[in-house]
């Protein structure tokens, strides 16, 4: 499928300059960030990054309940980045609702499954939004396990296909426990790019969390964003 891809690409005259796309899996509030935050650290194009606080790309959302306009809505944005860049990937937790529906439009994608302990995502979730655990904590760890489902799921679709694709399962737990082994495990996914090891330990603080942007940090982000999208007409997040 990638070569009727990348053939169909050059009959148009558009040749494809992907060589890998990473796509990040998980659950909200289930270390989904932490995975697409390190890749950017390392260097691969994370995309149209409205939320520099979360890395996620604005290009890709696209709500659970329109999931069956996904590839309608994201084939143009696939092909134009296959077009223009050699490594690049997306975070969405979403993105698990349309996944099947582009990924035969992916240049030899790398999935990247991120795993959170279901009880604790769901507290993450009342904490970051406010929320009093007593009233909504069951409906919380309800969405929790469903949406950890969908992801098992997926990945154990994958891994039932011949040849298995390029996929690499995390659990945020481990990453906490061990951040360096997690930076040496990426670094080794990413090869051949040699991403700057003490740049992505810099980035992955000792408890496991990851660093947030300070706010001219992010004011610089979104103004170079901007002016990129809405003046020059392309994508960038460097």
């Amino acid at each position: 499928m990638n070569f009727l891809n990348c053939l169909l690409g050059m009959i148009g005259g558009r040749s494809t300059q992907t060589r890998r796309t990473f796509v990040v899996l998980g659950c909200p509030r289930g270390g989904t960030s932490l995975v697409a935050g390190a890749l950017h650290a390392a260097g691969v194009y994370m995309g149209n990054l409205g939320n520099y606080y979360q890395y996620e790309d604005c290009d890709f959302k696209i709500p659970p309940k329109q999931a069956d306009q996904a590839l309608e809505t994201l084939a143009p944005v696939i092909r134009r980045r296959n077009r223009k860049y050699p490594y690049w990937g997306w975070k969405l937790p979403n993105n698990i609702y349309y996944i099947e529906q582009v990924r035969h439009l992916l240049v030899e994608p790398c999935y990247l499954f991120i795993y959170r302990d279901p009880l604790r995502i769901a507290q993450s979730s009342a904490r970051h939004d406010r929320r009093d655990w007593s009233a909504v904590g069951d409906r919380l760890l309800e969405v929790a396990h469903e949406h950890t489902r969908r992801v098992r799921q997926f990945q154990d679709s994958l891994s039932s296909e011949s040849p298995v694709p390029d996929l690499h399962e995390f659990h945020l737990e481990v990453i906490h426990a061990n951040p360096q082994a997690f930076v040496d495990q990426l670094i080794a996914i990413l090869n051949p790019l040699r991403p700057d090891r003490e740049r992505l330990l810099g980035f992955i603080n000792r408890d496991g969390d990851y660093h947030h942007p300070t706010p001219i940090e992010y004011l610089i982000a979104k103004i170079r964003s901007f002016y990129h999208r809405r003046v020059l007409g392309r994508d960038t997040n460097r």
